[in-house]
């Protein structure tokens, strides 16, 4: 009785370690299946920005680079680290030629010959990487674009008096920045893509003779030159249009639907709108509480945001209308009302 009871245990114990070896093999299996499902991502971040990821346990192969804070990756100097959260890793690139997006009054104009040509094409690389991220040809993406030359990029640009405007009047300037090129127009290799030009082109921030006031300024964007930039990166060819509101000819406030602000219910404002006066034109490119963020290049003050309070916008500044453009993009993208 003894003996077939111990046989029993023994049988017992073995089908026990057995079923444990068994889940312990299938674990591994599970584990093993679990990271065949690894992701890959990357991450466009400037020094000092941070992006969240998520509060799961995350680590980091390039110390120095990016570091880890409460969930968020934080970008240190510039260069690629890794990060790894279970499966997932996540590749980020970080660096010094555009910052974090914020409104920066104190910037400094845009000097001639900043960036190298190495430079320029990496700038368009991540331009064209954050407007795909938001949404080619879609409303996110042309907030985009407007957000980076405003709040991302480290320079402030020139007002420049019909840069580029190319149509039946004679113009004797041409500085070709507005709406004829995909990315940031900072050095000589664009002039490879200029299309129409009549007599001098140079990138921005290199002096050029401006027609409507006689004398020799940087390069930059007039207010129609700003915004049709925006919505050409976006992946919207409305042509090289002014700001209207112009009677006999399309204008920037042909492409939505123009409401006085009388008239206006301001819920129904988008970032991606445009807002205007008679021949000024800008970009709603943020909404948050009470407050509404418009992006402009104005002969005062030059390439800017302007902050309002909804009253304040409403009844006492200077614009006069809004032009709502949903009909006008169609697909909104990844929308946000705020960049933060």
């Amino acid at each position: 009785m003894k003996l077939k009871n111990s046989i029993l245990m023994g049988l017992l114990l073995a089908c026990l370690l057995g079923l444990v070896g068994y889940k312990a093999a299938n674990l591994d299996v599970i584990e093993t299946a679990a990271c065949e499902l690894e992701q890959s991502y990357e991450i466009l971040l400037a020094v000092g920005e941070k992006h969240y990821i998520g509060e799961e346990e995350l680590s980091v192969e390039e110390e120095g680079v990016v570091k880890i804070e409460e969930g968020y990756v934080v970008g240190m100097k510039s260069g690629t680290g890794k990060v790894f959260a279970g499966c997932d890793t996540y590749t980020v690139e970080v660096s010094d030629l555009y910052t974090a997006p914020i409104i920066n009054m104190e910037k400094e104009f845009l000097p001639e010959g900043r960036y190298t040509v190495f430079e320029n094409r990496y700038l368009d690389n991540v331009l064209s990487a954050m407007i795909g991220a938001a949404g080619y040809h879609s409303r996110a993406g042309a907030v985009e674009a407007a957000r980076f030359l405003t709040l991302r990029f480290p320079y402030k640009l020139h007002y420049f008096y019909e840069n580029g405007r190319l149509s039946s009047e004679t113009y004797e300037v041409d500085g070709e920045g507005r709406y004829y090129h995909e990315g940031l127009y900072l050095s000589n290799y664009k002039m490879a893509s200029i299309s129409g030009s009549r007599t001098t082109s140079k990138p921005w921030g290199y002096t050029i003779y401006e027609l409507d006031t006689g004398l020799n300024t940087p390069n930059g964007l007039d207010c129609s030159g700003f915004i049709t930039w925006a919505l050409y990166n976006a992946g919207f060819d409305c042509g090289d249009i002014g700001a209207g509101p112009s009677p006999d000819k399309t204008d920037l406030t042909d492409l939505g639907e123009m409401v006085y602000l009388s008239d206006l219910d301001f819920d129904k404002v988008k970032c991606g709108d445009l807002t205007g006066l008679d021949g000024h034109i800008g970009m709603v490119i943020g909404l948050k509480e009470d407050k509404i963020y418009i992006a402009e290049s104005y002969w005062v003050n030059d390439l800017q945001v302007r902050v309002y309070d909804k009253k304040e916008f409403l009844e006492d500044s200077e614009w006069d209308y809004v032009i709502l453009m949903d009909s006008y993009y169609k697909e909104d993208g990844n929308y946000t009302s705020y960049w933060k």
